[in-house]
């Protein structure tokens, strides 16, 4: 099965992040974990917001989304299928692979000094935010 075209997602979701209109304004990145609000094992399919976005099903993941790019971090349990569910527009992320920039490593890179980087606080607590950067 050929993967997920997430082009027109990915436009949709960086026209938010620019969009004064929204609370989520002026975003230069985005954060998307693999989890619901209660950190739960299995989440219901309304929760999957990585595998919405990315098109990515397996259950450890966690997507960031740029402006300019989309970055997928896994580990080595579903490489193979990462490589298979993601298309042109993401870049895998082998956790655990030499090399491999961490979050911080990655926002550090692409982003210029100042930026803001968008979480979801039912998601992601302030604390564990602080570690990604």
């Amino acid at each position: 099965m050929p993967p997920k075209c997430t082009t027109a997602l990915l436009k949709r979701l960086r026209n938010i992040m620019k969009n004064t209109n929204y609370v989520c304004q002026n975003l230069q990145a985005y954060f998307i974990p693999s989890c619901d609000a209660h950190q739960s094992e299995y989440i219901a399919s309304c929760d999957q917001r990585r595998a919405f976005i990315s098109g990515f099903t397996g259950s450890v993941g966690t997507a960031i989304v740029t402006q300019k790019c989309a970055a997928l971090w896994t580990d080595g349990r579903y490489f193979l299928q990462a490589g298979q569910q993601l298309d042109e527009n993401w870049e895998l992320m082998k956790m655990g692979i030499t090399g491999t920039p961490t979050f911080g490593q990655f926002l550090a890179k692409v982003l210029p000094v100042g930026s803001h980087v968008g979480v979801d606080p039912f998601l992601i607590s302030y604390g564990e935010s602080e570690k990604f950067v």
